[in-house]
This record gives structure tokens, sequence and C-alpha cells, in this order.
């Protein structure tokens, strides 16, 4: 895969992050960025991001969610 412009790629993870309680009714999630486009300034590739919108998209059975970089809410240390 190949991010364009300012676009992430993430790979969702399957369990939520050890440091973060979030509500059951969250809206937001982390993940791994694994294709980061050439206009991002901030994140690259491996970050453990946290997010919050995203377009999904499912390739070779396994669920991604694009979005543009300042829809990243923060990186996970």
């Amino acid at each position: 895969m190949k991010a364009l412009q300012d676009c992430i790629i993430i790979e969702r993870d399957v369990e939520k992050h050890p440091l973060f309680v979030l509500p059951q009714n969250s809206q937001t999630e982390t993940g791994i960025a694994v294709a980061v486009g050439p206009k991002c300034l901030d994140i690259k590739v491996g970050d453990h991001v946290y997010f919050g919108v995203g377009q999904e998209f499912k390739q070779d059975g396994k669920m991604y969610v694009v979005m543009r970089e300042p829809h990243i809410l923060g990186v996970l240390e």
C-alpha cells in the first residue's frame, strides 16, 4: 500500500493501549501507521497513533483505516 499526499494508512490495534481507558461508546481508537504520505510531517511508519475519524477499507483480509495527518490525535510512546 502506498499513502499519498498527507494521508496515513493505519492498521487498528486488536486490543486497546494499556495507558488509555476509553468509554465503551468512544469513537477513538489506536493503531499502527503502516503507510505515510510524503507530505506528512509528524507521523512516520511504525508510530502507534491515537485517532478518531477515518475511512475503513479491507485488503488481504485485514481492516485498515485511512485518514489525513491532521486527524491523528496523538502518538503513543
